[in-house]
């Protein structure tokens, strides 16, 4: 039998019987090797249906003990995994089908069938605890359906035991004794009790509660260590399989089980502890909840070092220093168990005991290790999330719900207290705190995501990407600037994942005939304040009761912000987002600009960071709001409008306090992209351009001065900061609105020429050819620069995209006075760094040679207009670009290919990298095979955006080009035909 699986592993599972370190891999004597080749040669076309024959045979055939125990040599001597793998596949399927065979009897069974039994048992072990995860993980799926089969409860029973002893390393499968092996057993042990877990079935044969939700708080006795009080439970029947029904669980799970998971929660192997949390809080949902309840406070009284015979004193607990913290490894563990337990446990009981769970809590966000912070605060997203979405109408509540959100309540209060004892409070502790903040924050803007009112359309729409690829140059520049806030929605609002995002689909879907009912947390913890307010401590109104949360939250913040701690500064940058944006949805912002911006001293970024946050919210739903249009209410428009005037009203006020120009970098990274988001954001309903104006003004001062020398204004130059990092800063924040920023200062330069405002100009305004000079300067730098750490959040094709655009759109600006000599030299300087460009432009996509064009022509127009000298050195530049285009375009298909799918690709993503890697380039427009030149299709698009004026100027400036010197040997005829022709169809 053994030669007959072990021909069967060769050839139908590819086992391979290659000689390694001078021995057969399968242990096979030569002469048997040479006695199945000659077989095989006899009939070698019969061969497969042979071995096929063999394998549905061997299938179907009974097995005994002594076949079973023949099974796992073979095994053990397969050295290939992936041989191995399609080996223990076929035997546990052999396996299932012989342990169905068995007669299903609650008699003593024979003793034949106990020795099979056994080695089913030794060959399970063996597969669920290979070397290879992907055979562990194949196995633990399986084997559960396996064990369940059999007839035998003890046998049941036994490899759960054995399963447990591995897993606390009593026990050892494998022969190797490497540290490995060992971790590996136990892991893939663990994936067997979890999936055996899970295949356990209950069926409840009493009368079941009609709602366990309304269970009585008062049923909930005071001591953590004490259990509820009497109360119906239903009679409940487990599920093993098919073959046995039991009142209770078999014994190893009820009094081995949880001893051996405390064990593995304490593993360094991060696997093990997770499985181990998922087993033990797998065996809580089969017991009832008493026994759930009591699971919950060993875990607690662990984490507190409490021995489960001691009292437990309340007091004592409270002081999160007064006992010793568990190790990283136990602590991590017994946290995951609590945050996967949390939602099979009743909210009353945690409310009840909130005063013990969080201290406990408070103990591990001060934990050395990170890992431990992390989870505790993960404990505190699973109790924040016991408030049901399904019905969340704060005027009838049902007594579960109601629970759930005063947990919240108290979680929020809890979380908002700083300490006033006077101790010392480590940096971790500080961190731990604010990584719970940002859980709950997230909790409450997911809450705003999947509630169906009016205000809260605002954060759900989303631009289609359509708009963005397929839009004409003049559109697309407008939709992309007008929609930059929602280009960065995770600064701007809260961002679902893919997951979660289809859930909130089919969530308001499904409840959209009764959307006028729900709604969102934040709203219903308000009006709960106002009906219950003023009992326990809390405020009596939403506001007072929104104040003291914020306030406390925003002081921690704000602490941790302006720390030297490098964790503290990073974590507070990373909540206050979500912070801002709750302030705007609780209606606080008038408390905000009292207590945070209008006394706040601006020699730190931290005002000017929370204004940043406020206008790119604000933003992101002004720019909802005009998308949607009639469908917004006008009260839900009226609020958009009053907060943006606190919000300016806050701007005012930081400016007023600024007496001198800070030397802090953080401060005058924060300063310059608040007044480039309030212009943008303020821009279009200024009632003077002047008052927006100011504020480019100023950020394109700070920008000026950090430019490289050689791209300075000689009218504006000053003492350069020492800190390198701050052009960088600034390019990396500004690139992707720059576009935005030259609509909207184009928009505000002709409002100005057609009102003609005639206000003094004070010193700090800046001309607008000076302001035209600083952007065009500050393009042109950050498109030569070859920095490798600047487009590290923005990719460099995409930088240049947007680069390439800002340009165009300066070239269409029209109120600017250069004298001769200033046109001259800004010519040069952008032709000179377009010249690298216009190689590789020609090959490129076609948004990125659109854009050259739209460059070239412009300029070419501006400098036919004012008849300058410079005339010539554009033509002769535009004619290079078309020409260098035509030789491209008459390269057969077999040397450019058009990329798969380009048509579907966003503007910036047609540029390729700026490596000029010639292998990358590819064209998106289709080419013919022909050799002779064709018609420029892109560059026809460019010129039918021209009015017939235009199009007569280059038609008049094109018949000279020839006569141009280094014209001699360049084919310019096309190009003056194209023109021409697209002038007579005006």
């Amino acid at each position: 039998m053994e030669d007959l699986l072990l021909y069967l592993a060769v050839r139908k599972f590819g086992a391979s019987t290659d000689s390694a370190g001078g021995q057969a891999v399968l242990g096979v004597e030569q002469q048997t090797l040479a006695r199945w080749e000659q077989h095989d040669a006899q009939k070698p076309s019969d061969l497969e249906d042979c071995v096929d024959t063999l394998h549905g045979l061997l299938l179907k055939c009974a097995w005994d003990a002594g076949t079973i125990s023949t099974l796992s040599r073979v095994v053990k001597r397969q050295q290939d995994p992936r041989a191995r793998q399609r080996f223990l596949t076929f035997a546990f399927q052999i396996l299932q089908a012989s342990a169905q065979r068995k007669p299903t009897t609650s008699e003593q069974i024979s003793e034949q069938d106990d020795k099979f039994y056994d080695d089913v048992v030794r060959l399970l072990l063996l597969g669920v605890t290979d070397l290879w995860s992907a055979i562990r993980k194949d196995c633990a799926k399986t084997s559960a359906a396996i064990v369940l089969g059999f007839s035998s409860r003890s046998h049941i029973e036994q490899f759960i035991d054995s399963l447990l002893c591995v897993a606390i390393g009593s026990r050892s499968v494998s022969a190797d004794k490497s540290q490995v092996t060992a971790w590996t057993e136990r892991e893939g042990a663990l994936l067997a009790l979890s999936a055996l877990l899970r295949s356990i079935k209950m069926d409840f044969t009493g009368d079941k509660l009609e709602d366990v939700g309304e269970i009585k708080v008062s049923q909930v006795k005071d001591d953590i260590k004490g259990i509820l009080g009497a109360r119906q439970v239903p009679a409940v029947k487990y599920l093993l399989g098919f073959n046995h029904a039991l009142v209770q669980l078999p014994r190893c799970l009820v009094q081995t089980l949880k001893p051996a998971i405390y064990e593995c929660l304490r593993h360094d192997q991060l696997s093990i502890r997770q499985l181990a949390a998922q087993c033990l809080v797998e065996y809580a949902s089969l017991c009832e909840e008493p026994t759930r309840l009591l699971i919950f406070q060993e875990v607690i009284s662990k984490l507190n070092r409490i021995n489960r015979n001691d009292k437990v004193e309340i007091d004592s607990a409270m002081n999160p220093n007064d006992s010793e913290l568990l190790d990283a490894f136990e602590a991590e563990g017994l946290l995951d168990v609590l945050a996967r337990m949390a939602p099979c446990l009743p909210s009353s009981f945690l409310l009840k005991h909130w005063k013990f769970v969080f201290p406990t809590l408070e103990k591990y966000v001060m934990h050395i290790a990170s890992s431990v912070r992390q989870k505790s605060s993960m404990v505190v997203l699973a109790l924040a999330k016991q408030y049901s979405r399904n019905d969340s109408n704060p005027n009838t509540l049902s007594v579960s719900d109601e629970v759930s959100l005063k947990l919240i309540i108290q979680m929020l209060f809890s979380l908002s207290k700083q300490r006033s004892d006077g101790s010392e409070i480590c940096w971790q502790q500080r961190e731990g705190r604010l990584l719970s903040i940002e859980v709950l924050l997230d909790v409450l803007g997911e809450s705003l995501l999947v509630c169906p009112c009016e205000a809260c359309k605002l954060l759900r729409w989303k631009p289609e990407p359509t708009q963005v690829c397929h839009g004409r140059s003049g559109s697309l520049t407008a939709l992309k600037s007008f929609f930059w806030a929602h280009d960065r929605a995770h600064s701007a609002t809260w961002v679902l994942d893919a997951d979660k995002a289809e859930e909130q689909h089919a969530s308001l879907t499904e409840n959209n005939h009764d959307n006028t009912e729900r709604s969102s947390l934040v709203h219903a913890i308000g009006v709960w304040i106002v009906k219950n307010g003023g009992k326990n401590g809390l405020p009596s109104l939403s506001d007072e009761f929104w104040q003291q949360v914020l306030g406390g939250c925003i002081a921690q913040t704000k602490e941790a912000f302006n720390s030297s701690q490098f964790e503290l500064r990073r974590i507070s940058r990373q909540v206050l987002p979500g912070l801002m944006r709750l302030v705007i949805w609780t209606e606080q912002l008038e408390f905000l600009a009292s207590t945070e911006l209008e006394d706040s001293s601006v020699e730190t970024s931290w005002p000017w960071t929370c204004v940043k946050y406020l206008l790119l919210h604000l933003r992101y739903q002004e720019e909802s709001a005009t998308a949607l249009g009639e469908t917004i209410t006008s009260s839900v428009s009226q609020k958009l409008a009053a907060n943006w005037k606190v919000v300016w009203g806050g701007i005012v006020a930081l400016e007023r306090n600024m007496q001198n120009c800070s030397i802090d970098v953080d401060v005058i990274v924060a300063q310059v992209e608040v007044k480039l988001i309030a212009f943008l954001s303020f821009g279009a309903a200024a009632d003077s351009p002047r008052h927006v104006t100011r504020l480019l003004d100023s950020a394109l001062r700070s920008i000026h001065l950090n430019l490289p020398e050689s791209m300075q204004l000689r009218t504006l130059m000053g003492e350069r900061s020492s800190a390198n990092s701050l052009d960088r800063q600034f390019s990396i924040f500004m690139v992707p609105i720059f576009p935005a920023v030259i609509v909207t200062l184009q928009y505000l330069a002709d409002r100005e020429e057609g009102v003609g405002y005639i206000d003094q100009q004070h010193d700090d305004e800046l001309s607008w050819s000076s302001r035209w000079l600083c952007l065009e300067r500050t393009a042109l730098a950050w498109l030569i620069c070859d920095d490798m750490f600047r487009w590290i959040t923005l990719s460099k094709s995409e930088a240049q995209s947007l680069l390439v655009e800002s340009l165009g759109g300066l070239l269409r600006f029209s109120k600017t006075d250069l004298s001769p000599s200033e046109t001259s030299e800004e010519v040069d300087r952008i032709l000179q760094c377009l010249e690298p460009l216009q190689a590789i432009g020609t090959r490129m996509k076609d948004a990125a040679y659109m854009d050259l064009v739209k460059i070239h022509l412009r300029m070419w127009l501006r400098l036919i207009k004012s008849g300058s000298h410079d005339t010539a050195k554009v033509a002769i530049a535009t004619t290079q670009l078309y020409s260098r285009r035509q030789q491209c375009l008459a390269i057969p298909d077999t040397k450019v290919k058009p990329a798969e799918g380009s048509a579907t690709y966003p503007a910036a993503a047609e540029w390729d990298d700026w490596d000029n890697e010639e292998g990358e380039i590819q064209q998106a427009t289709p080419v013919t095979e022909i050799q002779e030149p064709t018609l420029d299709l892109l560059f026809q698009e460019v010129l039918e955006s021209l009015d017939a004026t235009q199009l007569n100027l280059l038609c008049e400036a094109a018949r000279v080009i020839p006569n141009l010197d280094r014209m001699q040997d360049i084919p310019v005829q096309r190009m003056q035909q194209q023109i021409e022709s697209c002038l007579h169809t005006k």
